[in-house]
């Protein structure tokens, strides 16, 4: 994060932006005003979960933030806290007191029934909600949401569970307007790829380097959110069409991220005399240095695509157990036949593909591959660049939050 000085005047709004934020201060004070509930870019495709992920970096490096809620907004959120993804993130912070505006007495706001609200949250099924929230937290008083996680094993449900959750979540549509029979072959894939990413923060995302419980604030979550998805890149053809009516799902964590996560397996299957091939130009980089200035972006995106292509044809044999993986190709491959977009959010890196009907198609297997004619290739393209898998450096962000959209047209 780029230093502008004082965090005086720090809003919860400003973490759906772009702005640089402050570096956080010992004691940073963030608002949130009246227009934190009607905000538009809070409705807006991909937003709130990188402004979670942003909030998560900020008090990482704080001991201490206070949030100061308007009356109104602490109405709203203490009355269906889970349908405000980002202020729910707030509320659960481990190193945050949370105070009422009152004028010049501010007075204490009790978050502690909110924070259970948000905590025992079951997705509504009538989703009359554009969105909603599922918050794993993993400290010292662990709570597991029952819709993703079984209560009794504390592990995350089989795959039948997933599916009838995601046949929950498709017929909850019925209810704007769309047949639930024609929503029914999304049922598996989204199920798949639903439940890999929540594996994946489960296995790699609740400890820190060291191998200890991420503090002060541990925590993985799921947003369910109701979007009307833009097309990005789209061809002539496609040009003037309106936008898509589309579910997003996005799965966050603030755990040490897809590089740090790697060379944490890297080094201790170094410890144990495992055999690891990471690519003699990399290794020593990765080796040395936990992410930062001294490591170049092109290596960073390179591990993210080793940690990416589990299951690839392509991907270089790794005998480390619990290898950070999230079976790119299995994921691009379903989001391919469903028409639908993925963005991945780590470190300095922001990539994304798409397959929304009418967009280029870009990193494509040729028509006469033997194994995968017209499959998609195991690479992220940059959302800045957008043709090329070339990346560019972005913000400084803790964890990852992977974003994939599915029209449902």
């Amino acid at each position: 994060m780029t230093e502008l000085g004082s965090s005086e005047g720090l809003s919860i709004l400003d973490f759906a932006t772009t702005r640089s934020l402050p570096l956080a201060a010992q004691g940073a004070t963030v608002n949130v005003p009246d227009e934190y509930m009607k905000h538009e870019s809070l409705a807006s495709a991909s937003v709130e979960g990188l402004a979670i992920q942003r909030l998560l970096t900020f008090a990482q490096h704080s001991s201490m933030l206070t949030f100061v809620w308007s009356d109104r907004a602490m109405r709203a959120v203490s009355a269906s806290p889970a349908e405000y993804p980002l202020a729910a993130v707030a509320i659960a912070l481990t190193n945050a007191v949370h105070v009422q505006d009152a004028g010049s007495i501010p007075r204490p706001f009790d978050v502690e029934k909110v924070r259970e609200q948000i905590l025992k949250h079951r997705l509504k099924l009538d989703m009359v909600s554009e969105r909603q929230i599922l918050l794993c937290l993993d400290h010292e008083k662990p709570s597991l949401p029952t819709d993703l996680y079984d209560p009794s094993s504390k592990r995350l449900r089989r795959d039948d569970e997933f599916e009838a959750f995601v046949d929950d979540v498709l017929f909850a549509q019925h209810g704007v307007g769309l047949n639930p029979a024609h929503l029914s072959k999304f049922r598996l894939p989204i199920a798949v790829i639903l439940r890999e990413l929540l594996e994946n923060t489960d296995d790699h995302a609740r400890t820190d380097l060291d191998g200890s419980v991420i503090k002060p604030n541990a925590m993985r979550g799921l947003i369910v959110k109701r979007i009307m998805q833009q097309r990005q890149v789209p061809t002539q053809r496609a040009e003037g069409s309106p936008p898509l009516p589309s579910l997003e799902f996005t799965v966050f964590d603030c755990g040490v991220g897809y590089y740090d996560s790697f060379r944490r397996q890297l080094l201790r299957g170094q410890a144990r005399g495992l055999p690891v091939e990471v690519g003699s130009k990399q290794v020593d980089t990765i080796r040395a240095h936990a992410l930062g200035p001294e490591v170049p972006i092109e290596v960073e995106h390179s591990v993210l695509l080793k940690c990416l292509e589990r299951h690839s044809e392509n991907a270089i044999p790794d005998p480390r157990p619990g290898h950070r993986g999230l079976g790119l190709y299995e994921v691009l491959r379903a989001l391919k036949l469903l028409k639908g977009l993925l963005e991945v959010r780590t470190g300095r890196i922001h990539g994304y593909r798409s397959f929304l009907e009418g967009e280029l198609r870009l990193q494509l297997e040729s028509a006469s591959s033997n194994t995968r004619p017209g499959m998609p290739k195991a690479s992220l393209l940059d959302v800045k660049s957008k043709y090329l898998p070339k990346p560019t450096a972005h913000e400084m962000v803790r964890g990852s939050s992977v974003r994939f959209v599915v029209p449902l047209v």
